[in-house]
């Protein structure tokens, strides 16, 4: 008798393990795809940096040599030189505005894409939310119809109603069961969708309530989009783009070396330093000219929609606000259908009088969850858009 009592210890566990919270889910975030290519694009721009260092273009080159030289009758000796290879960037200036951009949006970028990763988490956690309550409820429907059911044919068996008031039930329980593989099939979807964002178990599991949504005053909502983490950022990563365009100009166009050697051949010692500048060939400044313009427009241009898209989130955000009414919870649901349950098994309903009302019922509620996932969705729409950069 152990064994099935053993074996029945970690169902127990997993039943009365808490449902996750936001806060759980928080904790198990992944790193978004959106963070990476942020990470990626600042170590480009770092590498660009790093590598025009000291006022030169690249590294510099190494070069060492030696060979034997012989002299009839005389004892061979070894020559040896070393030359050295650096390439001038002599663009100090494009080069300060480049490091003082990427300063200024490097905690910008990476705040940015952290609020946007925590939006779209929260999103995916509330739909998992709605996706479980629209799924109890389509559940619980099913099992009020087919005890409708159950009611209609015992009436009928009486001779209390006509065959097609069961007929009538029939179809409804056909249609609640297809409306429960739906809500099945809907929440398996958004839950792959919360596994692409976090570290949750491979099969839905019970989410906590969500609360209630954060209040927000619309006054002062504005100035605090304008200064917020996604808006500077975008227009600190115009900033950047626009710099770092700059500096690979300079590099295509930086011709200037700084060239030294030295070498020893026979018993005598030679050092040599000088100068070395590399021609382009025709057409080759003014094609890096042209290529720097278009990525410069390329960039303002995607960045002015960007804004404008920013923007009107906002506005969008700011609108519903105004003229949302608060979510209230509809708690005459689960009285009035056992009202009514009750009147069609004591024969004062017949299904044809209860099944619309049923109807309207079960809209009621699902609109109830809708306008309370509604509300914070909102929520954390408005405080992604006004968050600052975090000290």
């Amino acid at each position: 008798m152990r064994i099935p009592i053993l074996g029945a210890l970690p169902c127990l566990l997993m039943a009365q393990a808490p449902p996750l919270s936001y806060d759980d889910i928080l904790q198990r975030a992944r790193t978004s795809p959106e963070q990476l290519r942020t990470e990626a694009l600042l170590a480009r721009r770092h590498q660009a940096l790093a590598g025009t260092r000291g006022l030169l273009r690249e590294g510099p080159a190494l070069g060492v040599s030696a060979g034997p030289r012989t002299h009839p009758g005389s004892p061979s000796t070894t020559d040896q030189s070393v030359e050295l290879d650096l390439p001038l960037f002599l663009a100090p200036g494009t080069r300060r505005r480049l490091e003082a951009s990427l300063g200024h949006a490097d905690p910008l970028l990476r705040e940015a894409a952290r609020i946007e990763a925590r939006m779209r988490l929260r999103q995916a956690y509330l739909d998992a939310w709605l996706a479980e309550r629209l799924l109890q409820l389509r559940e619980a429907d099913l099992a009020t119809v087919q005890a409708w059911l159950r009611a209609a044919q015992a009436r009928l068996e009486a001779g209390a109603d006509p065959g097609f008031q069961v007929s009538l039930v029939e179809g409804e329980v056909l249609r609640a069961q297809a409306d429960l593989d739906e809500a099945h099939r809907q929440r398996l979807n958004v839950w792959a969708g919360l596994r692409a964002l976090a570290e949750v178990p491979a099969r839905p599991v019970p989410l906590a309530d969500p609360g209630s949504p954060q209040a927000l005053e619309g006054q002062g909502l504005q100035a605090q989009f304008e200064a917020g983490a996604l808006r500077r950022a975008l227009q600190g990563h115009l900033d950047l783009e626009q710099q770092a365009s700059r500096h690979q100009e300079a590099l295509a166009t930086s011709r200037w070396s700084l060239r030294g050697s030295y070498g020893r051949e026979g018993e005598e010692r030679i050092g040599k330093v000088g100068l070395a500048y590399r021609f382009s060939r025709p057409g080759e400044a003014l094609a890096v000219q042209r290529e720097i313009g278009a990525a410069l427009q390329a960039t303002r241009r995607e960045q002015e929609a960007a804004l404008l898209e920013l923007d009107a989130r906002f506005q969008s955000a700011w609108s519903r606000l105004q003229t949302a009414a608060p979510p209230r919870p509809f708690a005459g649901f689960e009285l009035s259908l056992n009202a009514i349950s009750l009147r069609l098994r004591e024969g004062k309903e017949r299904p044809s009088e209860a099944l619309p009302i049923r109807r309207q019922l079960l809209e009621a509620q699902a609109s109830s969850h809708r306008r309370l996932h509604a509300a914070h969705l909102l929520s954390a729409e408005l405080q992604a858009l006004t968050s600052g950069v975090t000290p």
